[in-house]
């Protein structure tokens, strides 16, 4: 009698548990995925190494030509995935995309070659505070000069140029 009774306790939590998970994932994780593309920029808020796991995608054929692109190739010039700064030039094109596919793989993620969520919240961990300055630390060398604004969103280099979906005035 007694383990029946337990086990209907036990999917009574189960059952609610995932009710509070499922409602939390909707309220809590979609949402600032489709603001953050919405609002047209990379954004954050707290901790540094949460910012970026909610973005939307960028890749050769989804926001190719912007300020986030230019961002993640930043990203993989540190980690010595891109080889020289002329590669940082907010085209997301096959020599990126080859890059991020290196990059996923050597991260333990799917090398689809696109950056969304999963591939920006594995880079994210690597965000560090030097200062009032936000860096990524990559295995060759720093990125330096990233910033939050007021309104939390991403900033490249001293200039202030905002990291947008839908700009790419960072690469001129």
């Amino acid at each position: 009698m007694g383990k029946i009774v337990l086990g209907a306790w036990m999917r009574r939590v189960v059952v609610s548990g995932a009710a509070l998970a499922l409602a939390a994932g909707v309220v809590g994780v979609g949402s600032p995925a489709q603001a953050s593309v919405a609002q047209g920029y990379i954004a954050g808020a707290g901790v540094i190494t949460d910012d970026w796991g909610d973005e939307g995608t960028i890749s050769s054929t989804l926001r190719n030509h912007s300020n986030a692109v230019g961002l993640w190739q930043a990203v993989l010039y540190a980690d010595g995935y891109l080889t020289s700064t002329s590669q940082i030039d907010c085209w997301f094109g096959a020599t990126t995309k080859a890059a991020t596919q290196r990059w996923q793989n050597d991260h333990g993620l799917d090398n689809d070659g696109e950056v969304g969520p999963l591939t920006f919240g594995k880079a994210d961990n690597y965000l560090f505070w030097s200062g009032t300055e936000i860096r990524y630390d990559g295995s060759v060398r720093d990125v330096q000069n990233l910033s939050r604004d007021s309104s939390g969103y991403y900033e490249l280099g001293s200039s202030s140029y905002k990291a947008s979906y839908t700009s790419a005035s960072f690469c001129g």
